[in-house]
């Protein structure tokens, strides 16, 4: 009888073995698809981006004429009779930041530029953008967190931000601050000089 039992206790022991082997591999499995979900989403996205910008582009450039003094050539197509949407007349986008000069303040942010802005300005130090992203109410996800980075990364290319090792703080000119030494680095920095 004991050879029996050890038979079994030994068969058991390789079912159990194939069915850990099994959940690893479908755990494994399932982190992949969340990474591709999401690979595809910043795909999808930024294809929205490109072409709400290249509508916008070639609205601009339809208006060019009528704006130069042109003669009448007929009825002129304006922006909003393409029937293209541009992005900032979308819901759930906002309007990209300027570019930051003296006198310019935060106002002229929108939506969650300005609230990631203020937040950064509200932190008094280098803050990282899953910290951003909580304090903004969107949580830790990878893809909220990602919503965040890219937004902070547009402020810190328009100067109102600066980023030192994926840490963000405000620029020394929009956050209010005599512009010094920190301020002129930054801005040598981006114009490569």
């Amino acid at each position: 009888m004991p050879s029996v039992i050890a038979m079994m206790e030994r068969r058991e022991a390789r079912a159990r073995n194939v069915l850990d082997g099994a959940e690893e591999r479908l755990r494994a499995a399932e982190e992949q698809a969340v990474e591709a979900r999401q690979r595809w989403e910043f795909a999808r996205i930024g294809r929205e981006e490109l072409m709400d910008e290249l509508a916008a582009a070639g609205a601009q450039a339809a208006q060019a004429p009528a704006n130069t003094g042109a003669a009448d050539d007929g009825p002129q197509v304006t922006g909003s009779e393409t029937g293209v949407p541009s992005r900032r007349a979308r819901e759930g986008y906002d309007e990209r930041p300027s570019q930051w000069h003296e006198g310019l303040d935060r106002q002229v942010l929108c939506g969650m530029y300005r609230q990631i802005f203020e937040t950064v300005v509200a932190a008094g130090g280098l803050v990282d953008v899953a910290t951003i992203a909580d304090a903004l109410g969107q949580g830790r996800e990878k893809l909220a967190v990602e919503r965040v980075r890219h937004r902070a990364y547009a402020l810190h290319a328009k100067g109102w931000l600066e980023r030192e090792k994926g840490l963000f703080r405000p620029a020394a000119g929009p956050a209010g601050d005599p512009a010094g030494d920190r301020a002129s680095a930054g801005a040598r920095r981006r114009s490569g000089g």
